[in-house]
């Protein structure tokens, strides 16, 4: 089993000034500005240089301050370059749908494809993973080829989702073979990774809002902070997360590294689920309104879990896959 790449790792006080200087980035801008910002900050080249650093950097804070960018585009982009060289410039990586394991599939000649996109780049050129004959192929896709594009809204309009669909698509096929599924399982670990820390950025946020309300709300002459009952639902919240980020944490360095990205994005998505349980038991009536700010993380981390596997889908993806690898790793040396 291979590792994720990892050049170098930057010391704690490095770390800690480059969370600072990210966080401050992703509350003051959003979107496009956002992104330049980063170009000109050097995202590009921490991500080469240190990805573990970068990635829980800057998506925690993504999630923390319910913004977005598109540097989610080159996370993904980053491992196919290596089994696509030049090739990947000017392109997305388009996400199997919702529930779905690839992109698409071939139907005799002609390709079928619906897809995500996160955080579109300004590119013409699409890269997907889909099935053609039973095995897994990567091909180019654009408008030209027979796709659609359209925005979507749903449940978080702010996160600016693109769905790419077509119904007769001539397959450009640019990556097969074992080659191929290496590449989407490079893709789909770090892409999990990522949007793991974004989530569980968003569940902290969602815990202080609930500890602050805590703090503040007074009945019967006392905060309710005070009460067992609201300590346990935030004793609960704030455990699910922390468990969580140890299993971001850990999956840099781990022999399975799909595994380990497995385990991380699922313990996130249902750390989100307990934390929206617990957080809004606590902000009561008042996290249901639309001018608290706690609905915002909770859509947001909820449609996040969704894409490439939801806490309640990847139980049975990781059953798969430790039937398929025939072995079940030792999780604590004693």
């Amino acid at each position: 089993m291979t590792r994720i790449s990892q050049a170098q790792t930057i010391d704690a006080a490095e770390r800690a000034l480059l969370a600072t200087t990210i966080r401050g980035l992703a509350e003051e801008l959003d979107g496009a500005e956002l992104a330049q910002a980063l170009d000109a900050f050097g995202f590009a080249d921490l991500l080469a240089e240190a990805p573990r650093d970068a990635v829980s950097a800057l998506f925690t804070a993504l999630g923390r301050t319910g913004s977005m960018s598109t540097s989610l585009q080159d996370v993904l982009l980053r491992p196919l370059a290596e089994y696509l060289p030049g090739a990947t410039t000017g392109c997305n990586v388009v996400l199997p749908g919702i529930g779905a394991d690839l992109v698409g599939a071939a139907d005799g000649e002609m390709l079928a494809v619906r897809g995500l996109v996160i955080g579109a780049q300004p590119a013409p050129r699409y890269l997907a993973p889909v099935a053609i004959g039973g095995e897994l192929a990567w091909v180019g896709l654009q408008e030209s080829s027979g796709v659609s594009t359209r925005r979507i809204d749903g449940l978080d309009p702010a996160l600016a989702m693109t769905e790419v669909t077509g119904v007769e698509v001539l397959a450009d096929v640019i990556l097969a073979g074992e080659q191929a599924v290496a590449a989407w399982d490079a893709v789909a670990t770090v892409g999990r990774l990522a949007l793991g820390y974004q989530i569980i950025g968003a569940v902290g946020q969602m815990i202080d809002l609930a500890v602050d309300h805590a703090r503040s709300r007074v009945q019967f002459g006392r905060p309710i902070g005070s009460f067992q009952a609201v300590r346990t639902r935030l004793a609960d919240a704030h455990v699910a997360r922390e468990g969580a980020a140890a299993a971001l944490a850990a999956a840099w360095d781990a022999d399975d590294a799909v595994l380990a990205g497995l385990l991380a994005k699922s313990l996130a998505g249902r750390a989100a689920r307990i934390a929206a349980t617990q957080c809004q038991q606590v902000l009561a009536g008042i996290g249901f309104t639309a001018e608290h700010p706690f609905h915002r993380f909770l859509a947001r981390a909820l449609v996040l879990d969704s894409v490439l596997g939801s806490a309640s889908e990847l139980p049975g993806v990781i059953g798969a896959h430790l039937i398929s690898v025939g072995a079940i790793p030792r999780l604590v040396d004693l």
